[in-house]
């Protein structure tokens, strides 16, 4: 593998690293709808304000949020809302395998 597929394969990596944590996720369909602070966000979702930070950090990192500063307030924005639809798009196909294995190990009904 020559470096520069290495370098794209390890980014993408990085991407899904970042999206391995449920609330990661929460917060990703949360800044869907709006761009919103990260007091306003850790209310929001139940957290308190270092754990939100730490987890928008890790986003912000993997490139899938950016930060806008207006005044002395910082807002956090979604970067990537595809990335969203990659992983409905992936559940929909899991969930659509299971449901055809199941419907094939259930005996049949008369």
């Amino acid at each position: 593998m020559d470096q520069r597929t290495l370098r794209r394969c390890e980014f993408r990596a990085g991407i899904f690293k970042a999206l391995a944590h449920p609330m990661r996720v929460l917060m990703l369909e949360t800044l869907k709808e709006k761009p919103w602070c990260v007091c306003e966000l850790a209310f929001a979702l139940g957290l308190e304000k270092s754990v939100a930070s730490k987890h928008l950090a890790q986003l912000k990192a993997a490139g899938l949020v950016d930060t806008e500063k207006r005044g002395t307030l910082v807002e956090y924005r979604l970067v990537a809302p595809c990335v969203l639809d990659v992983a409905a798009c992936a559940e929909g196909a899991i969930l659509a395998k299971r449901r055809a294995k199941l419907d094939i190990a259930l005996p049949l009904r008369s």
